[in-house]
């Protein structure tokens, strides 16, 4: 599917989530005979991904650019009235400023952490779930997630499945310390935003 069409069915999907009167319900629990279930091969796994998040009730924005994405920032700063944002890595600070939010001040997590933002290990398309894992924390063995984020992430960071994560990570020298993975229907939605940005990949 190409990116401007995959852009107008999620705007789409996201006002139709929006306006529904139909009562938001988590999909199904994986059963045996389903825990290997994988989507099909020509699927558009970013699109299965925001339609099994927001049918969760998750709150997600789609950005194509930065002008987009400091747009979807900005109103949650004004909104909330947020003075320092908190990123999970100097390299999301950086990517932040170079943004020119509003924010007085944009520095990394170092405890508990009023509001912030952090970078996404990976997404799942199966069942909407967010991988989060120590490595989105810099300098620390530890989760730290703040108490109102915004989740970021980047299109090319969608997985068909946990499986296919975990095999891809399977590649890599260093294991992160710890992961966690987060269930759209066990959000606390009023305090948590889904920033997916499509990239090139």
């Amino acid at each position: 599917m190409k990116d401007n069409a995959r852009e107008f069915i999620i705007k789409n999907l996201r006002q139709a989530l929006v306006t529904s009167n139909k009562e938001v319900v988590p999909p199904p629990p994986m059963t045996a005979h389903t825990q290997h279930f994988r989507l099909k091969h020509d699927d558009d796994i970013v699109f299965n991904f925001v339609k099994q998040y927001m049918l969760c009730g998750g709150t997600l924005d789609y950005g194509t650019n930065n002008a987009e994405v400091a747009e979807i920032l900005n109103k949650w700063i004004i909104a909330n009235k947020i003075d320092t944002v908190e990123c999970g890595t100097s390299s999301l600070v950086q990517y932040i400023q170079n943004l020119g939010l509003q924010a007085k001040n944009i520095t990394t997590i170092k405890g508990n952490s009023q509001y912030g933002i952090v970078l996404c290990e990976a997404l799942v398309a199966w069942d909407g779930s967010i991988v989060i894992t120590s490595d989105c924390f810099e300098g620390n063995e530890k989760i730290l997630m703040p108490k109102n984020i915004v989740l970021v992430a980047f299109s090319s960071q969608v997985a068909r499945d946990f499986k296919t994560y975990t095999n891809q990570k399977g590649k890599d020298a260093q294991q992160p310390k710890q992961i966690q993975i987060l269930y759209p229907e066990n959000l606390n939605h009023k305090k948590t935003q889904m920033l997916l940005i499509e990239d090139q990949n």
